[in-house]
């Protein structure tokens, strides 16, 4: 299993050159991949197209970019423009957002998320393979042909988390990149039915992309204060809820991952165990501004990258 970092609502340099510098730095001391999410601050995309001009070997991903704020035909340019500067290196991670978000911040109308996300990936899946589409479609409409000769794979994850979203990314993505998910809801809810989905189609294994909040320390209890601050919202969205629930927890921050290094890495074992093929931790001090914490988590995933099966 795969061990990269996630910056999103924690962990972002917040500034362009300091995220750029955020990538370089996991590639320098070894982790496999850098993820970050899409959401209001800087172009996500744009800014991992910069670092790939100075990294060589380090995976990056976006977890995730909103759909419904990029027609497909931009969405596919984007990504597309990312993977060629990457060389292969970049994986365009997507998701419809929440009605709450996409109605009161975005202005616009959430309906149909799992039609919407299953004509949008073949708009973007057409654009990325032929370099060409003509989709007329009951909530998108494409027209499009790409005039550059250079199109490099690309890989493609959604965030799905329901059985509907979960079925259009076996059959359509290359993976899922999940958030609010324990080992008990990969192992019985998300890997059976993605990867069901996926060789429905005559399609290998799909990626597992898991986002854990972590952190390493040996006091539980302000690890958990500290969960429970960065992160409690998110139990107040339906999708991620739904997540929570099925894991049979109260609070989203009963699914970060808090422990000694020892435990935090049976943590890890039993999310390979149930099907992730990668992590993504999202690094969150035991106290607020404690870097000594940051840096403690840090080491300790560090020492696992390549030894977790």
């Amino acid at each position: 299993m795969e061990i990269g970092l996630f910056i999103g609502s924690i962990g972002s340099a917040g500034t362009l050159q300091g995220q750029i510098n955020q990538i370089i730095q996991a590639e320098n001391d070894g982790f496999d991949s850098f993820w970050a999410a899409h959401i209001m601050d800087l172009d996500i995309m744009t800014m991992m197209s910069m670092a790939a001009q100075q990294t060589k070997r380090i995976k990056m991903g976006t977890a995730v970019t909103p759909t419904f704020l990029r027609h497909p035909i931009a969405m596919a340019q984007q990504a597309i423009t990312v993977q060629a500067s990457a060389q292969g290196r970049f994986t365009l991670g997507m998701g419809v957002s929440h009605k709450p978000v996409v109605e009161n911040r975005f202005g616009l109308e959430f309906k149909q998320p799992a039609k919407h996300m299953k004509e949008y990936l073949s708009i973007v899946n057409s654009l990325s393979t032929y370099g060409e589409v003509n989709h007329r479609g009951e909530i998108h409409t494409a027209v499009s042909e790409f005039s550059s000769k250079e199109r490099p794979a690309l890989s493609i994850v959604i965030a799905a988390l329901g059985d509907l979203m979960l079925k259009n990314a076996g059959e359509l993505a290359n993976g899922t990149v999940t958030w609010m998910t324990g080992p008990g809801t990969v192992k019985n809810h998300i890997a059976p039915k993605i990867t069901q989905s996926a060789h429905n189609v005559g399609k290998k294994d799909p990626r597992i992309i898991v986002g854990l909040p972590l952190c390493v320390t040996d006091k539980k209890e302000s690890g958990f204060r500290e969960a429970s601050k960065h992160f409690g919202r998110y139990g107040e969205l339906p999708s991620y809820r739904a997540m929570i629930n099925r894991e049979n927890a109260e609070s989203p921050a009963e699914l970060a991952a808090i422990g000694n290094e020892r435990e935090i890495e049976e943590k890890l074992r039993e999310y390979a165990s149930a099907g992730a093929t990668e992590v993504a931790a999202q690094i969150f001090p035991e106290a607020p501004g404690d870097k000594d914490s940051i840096l403690r988590s840090r080491e300790a995933l560090l020492n696992l990258v390549g030894k977790i099966d």
